[in-house]
C-alpha cells in the first residue's frame, strides 16, 4: 500500500546567520563592504533554521495518518528552497523520507513547490518556462511555480511507477485600489487558472498518450486555488476524465482551506485521480486533517470561543452549506499558531 498526500505548509522558508565571506572562500578576501550586506552562509548545521519552529512542529503532527506514521508520498506547497525541505524533513519528520525534490520557480515569494518521497524518485521534468500565450511582457511565464513532473518507484524493481503533476496554481488574492480594479485582477486570474489547467491536460495526454491512458499511474495534485465545479478545475476533471477524490466524502466534508477574514472554507486542495489510480483505489476514503487550523477567536486558554458554524463556498462564492468549526485542535494551536490555513489531504492506494 501506498499513501499519497499533499499539503501547503504556508511559507516554509530559512532563517539565516549571514556571512560576512562569499561560502567557501578559506583566504577571506570576498569581506563584505557595508555593514548591511552578507552573504548566504554554506549548509552547515548551525547557519539556518526553520522560520516559525512552533508552525512547523504542528505540522509534523498534523501530517500523521491515524496509527502515527506519515504518507509515503508528501506533495508540498509554499517551500523556500530544497535546504528548506531537507531541513523540515531531518528536524521535524526524523528524516523519515529519504528522497527529495524541488525546483527554483520563478515566484519572487520563492514559494515552489516540493516533495518528499519514500519512494524512489525516478525522474523529473519542469514546466517552469512555459510560455504564457496570453502573457504580456511583465509575466510571460505560465507557471509562476511550476507544474512539476515526478516519476516515482512503487516497486522495488521500478517496474510499476506512479507519476505526479505537483501544482500550485494561480493566488485568487485580488490586487488593486478599487473595487473595479480587484474584480478585473480576480478575473485576469482565473482566466490563467483555467489557461493552467489546460496545459496540465495537454502534459497528461503527452505524457500518456493512445490506451497508455487507461492504464497509467498518475496524479494531479496540489493547491490549485479554486473550488470544485469552477471552470479549471472542471477542465480537469472532465477533459482530463480525472477523480477528485474528495467527491467521495459527504458535502459538508469536502473542504481543505479555511479563509478566516471571510469565515468560510472551501476546496482549494487537491488529488485528481487517474482512470487507473481510481479504480485501483475503489472504496478508500480520503484524509483530510483539520486539526492544525486555527479559527476566529481561537486561543490558547479558550477554545469555547471558536464559532459553532462556517460558510462552505462553492465556485463563485456560492453558499453550499455551514460546517461545525468545533472539531478538536492540536494542542499548541491557537490564537498565534496554527500549523497552516490549509489541510492535508492524503489517500492510501
Amino acid at each position: 500500500m501506498t499513501t499519497l498526500c499533499t499539503f501547503n505548509v504556508n511559507n516554509l522558508f530559512l532563517r539565516y546567520n549571514f556571512s560576512t565571506t562569499f561560502a567557501g572562500d578559506m583566504s577571506g578576501k570576498s569581506g563584505i563592504a557595508k555593514a548591511l550586506w552578507g552573504y548566504l552562509p554554506m549548509q552547515k548545521p548551525g547557519k539556518f533554521e526553520v522560520f516559525n519552529e512552533e508552525q512547523r512542529a504542528l505540522e509534523e503532527q498534523v501530517l500523521r495518518l491515524p496509527g502515527g506514521a506519515l504518507p509515503d508520498i508528501l506533495c508540498l506547497q509554499e517551500v523556500e528552497s530544497l535546504a528548506a525541505l531537507r531541513l523540515f524533513n531531518e528536524h521535524y519528520l526524523n528524516s523519515f523520507y529519504p528522497y527529495a525534490a524541488l525546483l527554483d520557480s520563478r515566484d519572487m515569494r520563492q514559494i515552489d513547490v516540493g516533495i518528499l518521497s519514500a519512494r524512489p524518485i525516478l525522474s523529473l521534468a519542469s514546466n517552469v518556462d512555459t510560455r504564457d500565450p496570453q502573457g504580456g511582457a511583465r509575466s510571460p511565464w505560465l507557471f509562476s511555480r511550476d507544474c512539476l513532473e515526478v516519476d516515482l518507484a512503487l516497486d522495488a524493481a521500478g517496474k510499476e511507477t506512479l507519476t505526479v503533476f505537483l501544482n500550485h496554481f494561480k493566488s485568487k488574492l485580488a490586487q488593486g485600489k478599487t473595487p473595479a480594479e480587484k474584480e478585473a485582477d480576480a478575473r485576469r486570474s482565473a482566466e490563467k487558472r483555467l489557461r493552467q489547467a489546460e496545459e496540465v491536460v495537454r502534459r497528461l495526454k503527452l505524457r500518456f498518450p493512445g490506451k497508455a491512458y487507461d492504464t497509467g499511474l498518475f496524479a494531479v495534485v496540489g493547491d490549485l486555488n479554486d473550488e470544485p465545479g469552477s471552470p479549471p478545475v472542471q477542465h480537469l476533471v472532465r477533459e482530463g476524465r480525472l477523480e477528485n477524490v474528495l467527491d467521495r466524502l459527504p458535502q459538508d466534508e469536502r473542504w481543505t482551506h479555511y479563509y478566516k477574514s471571510g469565515g468560510q472554507v472551501s476546496q482549494f486542495d487537491y488529488l485528481l485521480l487517474s482512470p487507473a489510480l481510481s479504480r485501483r483505489s475503489k472504496g478508500a476514503r480520503p484524509l483530510v486533517n483539520r486539526a492544525g487550523l486555527g479559527g476566529t477567536g481561537l486561543s490558547k486558554r479558550d477554545q469555547s470561543l471558536l464559532p459553532h458554524e462556517v460558510k462552505l463556498v462553492g465556485p463563485g462564492g456560492d453558499i453550499l452549506g455551514k460546517v461545525d468549526f468545533t472539531f478538536p485542535r492540536l494542542k499548541g494551536v491557537g490564537a498565534e499558531w496554527a500549523a497552516s490555513d490549509h489541510c492535508p489531504l492524503a489517500l492510501e492506494f
